[in-house]
């Protein structure tokens, strides 16, 4: 006669293989989704940071200006951004630094800029490096 009061030991071992194999196909995918979620900050802010630039390229007939003057400049920093474009609202709890280079050519009208967007050490995406230009050049 058969004692049906509980799971043999060959039953759970076999339960807690099944679990593990799924879990070793699970959480690969899970992590990468993650990486792939903070990438995507990255990607929206660098189109938003080239479309301020533009617009204020359109108005000011350059990519960044002091004094009256075109010049060469490199702005770090979210709150500096801002402080120069206050379009770019980026969020919170960033995984990435921000920093926008512009560059006249020794022109009086500036030649490009490129905005770059740079993983934070400690996240998922510390490392990374994205970067798009005045012509819509981007290594994403």
């Amino acid at each position: 006669m058969h004692n049906n009061k509980g799971l043999t030991l060959i039953e759970l071992i076999i339960v807690l293989a099944i679990i593990s194999i799924l879990a070793l196909v699970a959480i690969p995918g899970y992590i990468g989704q993650q990486t792939r979620a903070a990438r995507a900050e990255a990607y929206t802010n660098l189109e938003s940071l080239r479309l301020l630039e533009e617009q204020f390229f359109a108005e000011n007939a350059c990519y960044y200006r002091t004094g009256g003057n075109c010049t060469n400049a490199t702005i770090t920093g979210v709150a500096n951004i801002q402080a120069f474009l206050p379009g770019f609202q980026p969020g919170t709890s960033l995984n990435y630094t921000y920093s926008i280079t512009t560059n006249t050519n020794g022109t009086i009208v500036a030649g490009c800029f490129t905005a770059t967007a740079t993983g934070i050490a400690g996240t998922r995406v510390a490392g990374d490096v994205f970067t798009i230009d005045c012509n819509n050049n981007k290594n994403f």
